[in-house]
């Protein structure tokens, strides 16, 4: 049974980190969008060989250790993570709200 850890930076930044027995993932709720909105949506997932891949870029030796060290992060921590995952993901996902305004 996996157990997702969350973390919120500030009123806006979040994160989910749930970790598996195959796989790792991140979701995301972050501040700004490329297209000129409030926020972008992501999720990111590493399967497979790239879990031990991404372990090893952390310096970690297993999931466990990513579990336990994580529940201290904080922001910068969590952005680094995010970014870490994002090098080793198998699948993601990204949603990027859209500012409609004639402004």
């Amino acid at each position: 049974m996996s157990e997702s850890l969350r973390f919120q930076d500030g009123h806006f930044d979040s994160y989910s980190l749930t970790i598996d027995a195959d796989s790792i993932k991140i979701d995301c709720y972050l501040l700004g969008s490329i297209t000129g909105g409030t926020g972008t949506e992501c999720s990111h997932t590493i399967e497979g060989e790239n879990i031990s891949r991404f372990l090893e870029s952390m310096k970690l030796n297993n999931a466990e250790e990513l579990r336990s060290t994580s529940k201290s992060f904080q922001s910068e921590a969590w952005r680094n993570l995010h970014n870490k995952v994002i090098d080793h993901q198998t699948d993601s996902f990204v949603w990027s709200e859209t500012d409609w305004s004639d402004d």
